[in-house]
């Protein structure tokens, strides 16, 4: 199995979002490789699932005063605040790897990606295991106030929040690694109270953190667990453009399809 990593500067908002659903899509007709990246978010914005609405969960006026987008994701989950965190994406057709075809067990192979990268670091993280409430993508709660089964955490703090989302042919998983955390920010924008309590982030655990190591020993972790090797590879203008006209199309009309 070949993985293409991919390397973009283009850290809007709705181009991240724009770039995961096309990248799934392109996956789904067997017409590019697997695909994995990290990025960040540039400004900060708020996500939210695809079956949630923005007024349920969001401090709208704040965030429209303090130019804080707010962008649908294209998998499900409830609502992060990408600030200071590192974000990973991953897609792929089904037929690319025995785990694939399971929801589960390809959400675990994941999680346990990211679990032995930052491992390399010194920091042994686990998989909650169970799930306490509504599922996510359900609830007008912030993502990392909820404790669901597939959360990374250290102490029963979540360090990582992830979603997928697949059809009969690929899946889609993206999810946010909480670097540090802005608490002030936090309250603001979400309506329901914070429960900071079960979230925790990296800074606090490795005292030294670098942003680059830390994003190849992620790269690593995929490697090692799905026996994969990655290459190295930007987008083509063809993609990029196609990758454009949706990002217009979600910017305008918050919408994919």
């Amino acid at each position: 199995m070949k993985c293409r990593y991919i390397l973009c500067e283009n850290y809007d908002p709705y181009w991240n979002m724009a770039f995961d659903y096309y990248f799934w899509q392109k996956c789904s007709e067997k017409k590019s490789l697997s695909i994995l990246r990290f990025y960040k978010w540039s400004p900060s914005s708020v996500s939210i699932g695809y079956n949630q609405k923005q007024i349920n969960l969001i401090n709208l006026h704040f965030c429209k005063k303090n130019n804080i987008p707010i962008v649908m994701r294209p998998t499900g989950g409830s609502a992060i605040f990408h600030d200071i965190e590192i974000t990973y994406s991953f897609c792929s057709n089904l037929s690319n790897h025995n785990s694939f075809p399971s929801p589960l067990l390809s959400y675990m192979k994941i999680c346990e990606s990211i679990i032995k990268g930052i491992e390399k670091f010194g920091i042994k993280l686990k998989i909650r295991g169970i799930s306490e409430g509504k599922e996510p993508s359900f609830t007008e709660i912030p993502c990392f106030s909820l404790s669901s089964r597939h959360d990374i955490i250290y102490n029963d703090k979540k360090i990582v929040g992830s979603a997928q989302r697949r059809n009969n042919f690929s899946f889609l998983q993206h999810g946010s690694i909480l670097i540090d955390i802005r608490k002030t920010l936090w309250q603001n924008i979400f309506i329901q109270e914070i429960d900071f309590s079960k979230i925790g982030y990296l800074k606090e655990l490795i005292g030294n953190f670098d942003e680059k190591k830390m994003i190849n020993f992620l790269k690593s972790g995929f490697e090692d667990v799905f026996e994969f090797k990655t290459f190295e590879d930007e987008i083509g203008r063809k993609e990029a453009n196609e990758i454009e006209s949706i990002r217009i199309k979600l910017k305008k009309e918050g919408r994919y399809e």
